[in-house]
């Protein structure tokens, strides 16, 4: 079957032996993990043992700048040493945080907020080490147009109503806000109420970032959002004068010239010249500022579309590396990781997934585990065992009530083929959060190896309730039904003939059913099979 279509299940079921022919009597006990040499070869796969190596070493480091700095590269890349040192810096420097926006909002300490956003912008211009400071702020805190973020704008407008901090981050807001309103699809699949919404969201923007000019033109995060604006709706003029007053006051940001490369996109104003014409222009100031080089390969990572949008085709790992030669954003990492995984380019999710972790391992940045969570199990299937199970220990230890640290301890023991070890962690995951798929999808592929029959009819039930059209459930139930045995293997086949014959992955499966059935005709227990 087709991984990238059918997921994480299939993966485990041909984990555990049970994948080519899921109607046959599978193994007693899963057979020892796959080997790298059992995926499909990618650029990565014949460095990642010192690619893991150095990163291990590099983890040894407890300070995240120093750890940061300390990561390698990925296998054959040729980053800027400039770049690399001043995003380190970027998102490991000290930013007013949102915990800080509300707690001197609600105590009544605008005037406070305003002299450290102030404080931040000033260094911003200032200091080489604190790039951007005010620019990740107003991205980390005022960032998801929530309506708790948009309360705490408002008061601190009544507070402070001549802060131009306050308008800024206030009409910032409300660009996200509206962004949110608009949804991802194209225009023509986007009802007009959204289209409303957005308008009166974007006009309130405006009054308010226009605003902040007015009281602060130096506030450089109101050009970006401006700059989205125009994206969204208000049109190229309304771009070009935003980009030009920006150009006045910071000519190298970095941020700034990122909304433009996103402003240059085909999809919304622009082509790949456009865009290639706005990295061009970028790299002109990359002496001013370093992180411009990120910008290098805009076009390249565009093609690669790791984000699998409609606007380009679809990504393929392979083409990865030669997209990524010079440095990206850590958001590019953890997409290209997905996608890696997804195509079972295990190496390059590996190498990807610990490249977003470099420049996101801090407390500011929670979903660090999340993404350990991710690469641990992978890091037996590159060879690391002992590297994935002393990840997955930490883990847990560090957060023992997540089932996502459980869950991915079970998968590094699975891997390692200690499956009972696997089913301890895996049911303690599935107490701690019920309706985990992956955690679900894994025991069932367990129980079922273990002929543990009750068990796994149990857990296929309860997958059934959440996705009754998921067909890898139907597959499992069919597993179960030939092999305990159990009642109803022709009802899931004549369901499964209903519901998934336009599928042509689903043919050996039809034909396994078909010939289990026979078999039971034959042996006097059920009647024989047509064909479809």
């Amino acid at each position: 079957m087709n991984f990238r279509k059918h997921g994480a299940l299939l993966f485990v079921v041909a984990l555990l032996g049970l994948g080519a022919a899921p109607l046959q009597a599978g193994p007693s006990t899963p057979p020892a993990a796959p080997s790298m040499g059992e995926f499909p070869v990618h650029p990565f796969a014949r460095e990642i043992k010192a690619f893991v190596a150095a990163v291990r070493e590099a983890e040894k480091e407890t300070d995240p700048l120093r750890r940061c700095l300390a990561y390698p590269d990925p296998p054959g890349s040729h980053w800027t040493h400039e770049a690399v040192v001043a995003y380190c810096h970027y998102r490991y420097q000290p930013i007013i945080t949102f915990a800080e926006v509300k707690d001197l909002i609600e105590h009544g300490k605008a005037a406070e907020l305003d002299r450290r956003m102030d404080a931040a912008l000033n260094a911003q211009f200032t200091q080489p080490d604190a790039r951007g400071r005010l620019d990740q702020s107003f991205l980390m805190d005022f960032g998801d147009g929530s309506m708790a973020t948009r309360y705490l704008l408002d008061a601190w407008k009544r507070q402070s109503p001549d802060s131009a901090f306050a308008y800024a981050a206030s009409g910032y807001a409300y660009v996200n806000m509206a962004h949110e309103q608009r949804g991802g699809a194209f225009a023509p699949d986007t009802p007009g109420e959204k289209f409303d919404a957005m308008h009166r969201l974007l006009l309130r923007a405006d009054a308010d970032l226009r605003r902040a000019i007015s009281l602060n033109p130096r506030i450089t995060p109101v050009y970006r959002a401006m700059i989205h604006a125009a994206g969204l709706e208000f049109g190229r003029a309304y771009a070009q004068q935003a980009i030009d007053q920006a150009a006045k006051v910071d000519p190298a940001n970095w941020t700034i010239y990122r909304e433009r490369i996103w402003l240059a996109e085909p999809q919304w104003m622009g082509s790949l010249d456009a865009m290639q014409g706005v990295a061009d222009s970028a790299m002109q100031h990359v002496k001013q500022n370093p992180l411009l080089w990120m910008e290098k390969t805009a076009v390249a990572q565009y093609q690669a579309n790791v984000n699998n949008c409609d606007c380009a085709p679809p990504p393929e790992a392979e083409n990865f590396p030669a997209a990524f030669d010079e440095l990206v954003s850590m958001e590019v990492f953890q997409a290209a990781a997905k996608r890696a995984q997804e195509q079972n380019a295990i190496a390059e999710s590996v190498v990807y997934l610990s490249e977003a972790i470099r420049f996101m391992d801090a407390p500011q940045f929670p979903s660090t585990a999340l993404l350990r969570q991710r690469r641990a199990p992978q890091l037996v299937i590159v060879d690391e065992p002992q590297m994935a199970l002393d990840e997955a220990n930490k883990l847990v230890a560090s957060a023992p009530g997540d089932a996502g640290g459980y869950a991915a301890r079970g998968l590094v023991y699975l891997h390692r083929g200690n499956n009972s070890r696997a089913e301890q962690d895996l049911e303690t995951a599935l107490t701690l959060k019920s309706d985990d798929d992956l955690v679900l999808s894994t025991l069932v592929s367990i129980y079922t190896a273990n002929r543990e029959w009750d068990k796994a009819w149990d857990v296929d039930n309860r997958m059934l309730q959440k996705s009754p059209d998921n067909q890898e459930v139907w597959i499992f139930r069919a597993i179960i039904q030939e092999q305990q045995p159990r009642a109803g293997l022709e009802d899931t086949y004549r369901y499964c003939l209903a519901r998934f014959s336009d599928d042509p992955s689903m043919e050996l499966q039809f034909k396994q059913m078909r010939e289990a059935l026979d078999r039971a005709s034959k042996a006097g227990t059920a009647a024989p099979v047509q064909g479809r």
